[in-house]
């Protein structure tokens, strides 16, 4: 029998195994109290029950816990217990070793005799993508914590010794020894040197740890400080051959730390800089009677870089620059977007939204910063210094982002001869708003016009609102014309809001229902929406009614109010989906209430209920009568509907299809009875809860990788894979696939590298991934694509990520040198916003911030076109990233550089402030002092922060897999 202490580590074993089986969550934040959650479990068992640390870090690390595979909630679990300090990192970093297949034999450098791990145990193969994404989550942890204790941080490194010697020496024993560089191969397994290049990453993150480093610095220890340097030395030449410019980022690390501390360095550089200060580094004028920010010069490159980027909350200066000189730089940074976004082959919902911006946006813009008597002239002028012919002679197709929907209707694909004239569109769409004059249009081209403006003249919202209230089918027209770029979409778009507004208030749920349906089958119209209303002033009231929801007394048909409530439901879920918005953005006039049905069912998606759990026997009779009716196949009675309002069916989805799975294995149902059943739910009135299943059977799957789980891919395959459905319902199918998507493809992507699949099972998952690859470009977020990420980090020339960015900034630095503003000037260089993105998730705030100073530095010191390289930086450094992109923002680690003794970095922090000012514009006839906020005007286009960047700009895939895989997966 097992011993006392036995019975606890047992108990947390089945904790764990019980919640990963069952998905518990483990964010309380984001889960209604009445939700079982992970955490909570876990609190109360410690509390009755504690356990040492390394006990507990070898039940969360148990081999046969996720049967080697990396599962995205088992890394959160981790990653909870060690930012609370239960378990420490070297807890974390020994126990996985201990259970590692590459274990160095015989020798180890543990600073204190440890014992030897080494045995072999087929078991323990195939975890090095475990390791990997284990590591990536502690790098994480480190970026946001700060460790205990020093005992703490020298404990880690010499967990880390272990792991950099067993890493090295499981790829080669002879090189044990010190051996150099020469004769070692180069990894070719591609797991085994993610894994390596995770580790390194974990190495520099806990140098780059505040508390760390300061516990590193410290004096004493020298015999552990002998150990890791040595151990570190050995790791760097073997990394070398592997990824070079890890190896770099490495040594830099290893020299830091040999010999003096941060602030020995400091004083010393300090003492240098008196003798030896290089011309202009001291140098500048003083703005504002404050503080020096050296030579300053407004680029090109600056208001290019900040509209990529669409930082919503942020007022962009330059510098006291009258309306006309504002007009000009504003236009030529939107056209060099433009410019940018064709050249570099964006997705065609990209483009599509970019030429709506351009149209219906920018003309209402430019009619509040400047009178039409300068802007015309201003006009002229960005056309003449930028290359406007990449804006010339354009396929339609390339702007059609329903390029898979033969329904389809974008009116340039009816005449297949006529090609997209960008400057034309927007200098029609800039007269009919008053901000030229038609008559200037000529002019400006230096041709005559093909095109006209919008017959029907410019819009008026309110007039829009009284004609939808008398004539209910000018609805339906005014959806159409959402995507127009005629310039009257800000009308369209806001009279539109107006009525779902008052529709929600008045309950009028039916001719809702097609708004709603309509906007969630083309949800580039919500893109165009969202370029001028905020998406909490379009989901609270939407919420609200969900939430409110209730049968009318006279109530005759059930039928069509699942239907309204499914369609008005489907839109809401489509906003958060493709946006990545939480709960918090559901609100706008009031505060945000967690308990309320749209936040719970947000928490419940994937979550199914044990029978004996239902709380009341009306849940147990209406789980009832929906298995019952389903399996019928009679269709669904207006009694069960009755009895079971809309709120209470979704939340029983997952419910459901885990007791109809259920019900296969026990041999009650056969597999065809149940395809048959849920082929029902396909029906537009049950359509959307589609999504709850999908979310559920993709959960249900990381339960059963191992085991063949033939059965639940045939459900997924007839929901995923639907035949011979009506063309409006296959359009909300697609949405309700592309919500869906992105958990799905994770867990098939997973699933189709194990081993042991038959050939029957590894058939439907490759099918189902083709099928729903088209979908994962639904999400609009700033994160790169798969094969940029790979481009980045392994084949940007030998520095990998470090190299990509510093190669980014000297081309925007030679785009902007002097004279591009009298003259066009070559394309935009390929710039991505995602590139800097992804340096901030993967590399760290203060690795960027260091990257982005020295190479001005360099430019600097050759005394290249002053102020050029400065204000090039500044514009990297004062981008907004994602809030996604968790921990320091590069504005905190470049005012940490500066409270460090760095002086440049702190006249960059002053020229980053400096942008951030308000634009004073030239005073109008008056001489009244006019105050431009390109806030104010809307530029954030209906979007705070990143979420504004994330529309204009966003990626259409996610990390993919390897490094950047990891991080996708744990936001999931």
């Amino acid at each position: 029998m097992p011993g006392p202490a036995a019975l606890p580590l047992d108990t947390y074993r089945k904790l764990f195994r019980k919640s990963i089986l069952t998905r518990l969550p483990v964010d309380k934040t984001l889960t209604p109290a009445c939700r079982p959650q992970f955490e909570s479990y876990f609190n109360q068992l410690l509390s009755r029950s504690p356990i040492p640390p390394t006990a507990l870090s070898s039940a969360i690390l148990e081999p046969s816990l996720t049967s080697n595979a990396s599962d995205p909630l088992h890394l959160q679990y981790i990653s909870r217990l060690v930012e609370r300090d239960i378990v420490s990192l070297a807890n974390i970093l020994v126990v996985l070793f201990k259970t590692s297949a590459a274990k160095a034999p015989a020798i180890s450098t543990s600073l204190e005799p440890s014992g030897s791990f080494h045995h072999e145990n087929d078991e323990l193969r195939g975890r090095e993508s475990l390791e990997q994404d284990v590591f990536l989550v502690l790098v994480n942890v480190l970026r946001t914590q700060k460790p205990r204790s020093s005992e703490n941080v020298w404990a880690a490194v010499q967990a880390m010794c272990d792991w950099m010697d067993a890493v090295r020496v499981s790829w080669d024993p002879g090189m044990l020894g010190d051996h150099g560089a020469e004769g070692i191969a180069e990894v070719t397994d591609v797991s085994t040197k993610w894994r390596l290049e995770a580790l390194g990453e974990l190495v520099i993150s806990l140098g780059m740890n505040e508390g760390a480093a300061k516990v590193l610095s410290e004096p004493g220890r020298k015999d552990k400080k002998l150990v890791f340097q040595t151990c570190l030395g050995l790791f760097i030449q073997y990394v070398q051959v592997q990824n070079p410019a890890l190896a770099s980022r490495l040594e830099g690390f290893r020299l830091q730390y040999q010999s003096q501390s941060p602030r020995q360095q400091r004083r010393g550089l300090k003492s240098e800089a008196a003798g030896e200060t290089i011309d202009g580094m001291m140098m500048g004028l003083e703005g504002d009677g404050a503080e020096a920010i050296g030579p300053v010069a407004w680029t090109r490159a600056h208001l290019f870089i900040w509209l990529e980027s669409l930082v919503g909350a942020l007022s962009y200066s330059t510098s006291g620059q009258d309306a006309n000189s504002m007009v000009t730089d504003f236009m030529t940074a939107v056209i060099d977007v433009i410019t940018n976004a064709l050249v570099r082959n964006e997705p065609q919902s990209t483009l599509f939204l970019l030429r709506s911006f351009l149209c219906n946006k920018v003309p209402l813009i430019l009619n509040r910063i400047s009178p039409s008597s300068l802007t015309s002239y201003a006009i002229s002028q960005t056309f003449l210094r930028t290359d406007v012919t990449t804006l010339m002679n354009i396929a339609p197709s390339i702007f059609e982002p329903y390029a898979y929907n033969n329904n389809s209707a974008n009116p340039d694909m009816l005449f297949g001869d006529i090609t997209v004239d960008l400057r034309q569109d927007f200098l029609f769409a800039c007269a009919l708003h008053g901000v030229i004059g038609e008559q200037d249009i000529q002019g400006i081209l230096e041709e005559l016009p093909l095109g006209a403006m919008s017959a029907s003249g410019r819009y008026d919202t309110q007039d829009l609102i009284t004609q939808c209230l008398s004539d209910p089918m000018r609805i339906d027209r005014l959806l159409e014309e959402i995507e127009g770029v005629e310039g009257n979409s800000g009308a369209v778009v806001r009279a539109l809001f107006e009525v779902m507004k008052n529709m929600c208030e008045q309950r009028e749920t039916m001719p809702l229902r097609n708004i709603c349906s309509f906007l969630a089958r083309k949800p580039s119209s919500i893109d165009v929406m969202l370029l001028f209303i905020k998406p909490a002033e379009i989901l609270e009231p939407l919420c609200d009614l969900l939430d409110s929801w209730r049968y009318e007394e006279d109530q005759g048909e059930y039928q069509p109010v699942y239907e309204e409530f499914g369609y008005i439901l489907l839109l809401v879920l489509t906003l958060i989906h493709r946006y990545s918005f939480t709960s918090a953005d559901l609100a706008f006039s009031h505060a945000a209430n967690n308990e309320s049905f749209v936040p719970q069912l947000l928490t419940q998606f994937a979550t199914a209920q044990r029978i004996e759990a239902l709380n009341s026997s009306d849940y147990h009779a209406q789980l009832g009568g929906w298995i019952k009716e389903l399996f019928e196949g009679e269709g669904i009675s207006d009694g069960l509907m009755m009895s079971c309002r809309p709120q209470e069916f979704y939340r029983l989805v997952p419910t459901l299809f885990s007791q109809s799975l259920l019900a296969i294995q026990r041999g009650i149902l056969d597999l065809e009875t149940v395809k048959e059943a849920f082929a029902f739910l396909l029906t537009p009135f049950l359509l959307p809860s589609v999504i709850s299943g999908l979310c559920w059977l993709s959960q249900h799957l990381w339960s059963n990788l191992d085991s063949n789980p033939y059965q639940t891919l045939q459900i997924l395959s007839s929901l995923v894979i639907a035949h011979d459905l009506a063309p409006e319902t296959a359009e909300t199918h697609r949405t309700v696939l592309s919500i869906s998507a992105h958990p799905l493809d994770a867990v098939l992507r997973e699933l189709i590298r194990r081993p042991t699949l038959t050939p029957s099972v590894a058939t439907t998952a490759q099918q189902l991934l083709t099928h729903l690859k088209p979908h994962l470009a639904f999400k609009r977020s700033g994160s790169p694509t798969r094969e940029e990420i790979e481009s980045w980090v392994h084949t940007a020339g030998s520095g990998g990520l470090t190299s990509a960015l510093a190669n980014l900034y000297t081309a925007m630095f030679n785009w902007s040198l002097p004279g591009e503003l009298m003259s066009p000037r070559p394309q935009t260089t390929g710039y991505t916003h995602r590139l800097l993105i992804t340096a901030h998730r993967l590399l760290g705030a203060k690795r960027v911030v260091e990257i982005i100073i020295n190479e001005t530095a360099k430019f600097r010191v050759a005394h290249q076109a002053p102020g050029v390289a400065e204000d090039v930086a500044a514009a990297f450094l004062s981008v907004f990233l994602p809030e996604e992109s968790r921990g320091m923002t590069l504005r905190e680690a470049l005012r940490g550089a500066e409270e460090d003794g760095s002086e440049f970095a702190g006249e960059m922090a002053r020229r980053v402030d400096a942008g951030r000012r308000p634009w004073i514009g030239a005073p109008p006839p008056m001489h009244q002092e006019q105050h431009v906020d390109l806030d104010a005007m809307g530029l954030e286009v209906g979007l705070e922060g990143d979420a504004g960047m994330e529309l204009m700009m966003g990626g259409v895939e996610g990390f993919g897999e390897g490094m950047g895989g990891m991080l996708d997966a744990m936001d999931m």
